[in-house]
């Protein structure tokens, strides 16, 4: 129950980052740095090991550093570097 709850969480955390982004073209630090602080209670709640955990933060570092090339070459924002960063920290 709690893992779905953290689920509707980064849902609307994402809303949120979506709608901010279209209005400002700005996407706020402290969502991209909740949306990363939750991860970890992601972890925990749905049980995940140390190595689920370590897999979660080499696909976050690979993610991050495809993000960064694009925004060396200004194809992306660094928003959107921080989030997609943030959000692979989700990922299974």
């Amino acid at each position: 129950l709690i893992t779905y709850g953290l689920l509707a969480l980064l849902a609307i955390a994402l809303l949120i980052a979506a709608v901010t982004d279209l209005r400002r073209r700005e996407i706020d630090n402290w969502l991209n740095a909740a949306i990363a602080l939750g991860a970890p209670l992601f972890w925990l709640a749905s049980g995940q090991g140390w190595l689920d955990v370590g897999f979660h933060l080499v696909i976050a570092l690979v993610i991050f550093g495809v993000c960064l090339a694009l925004f060396a070459f200004g194809a992306m924002g660094g928003g959107d570097v921080k989030l997609l960063t943030a959000l692979a920290l989700w990922i299974d």
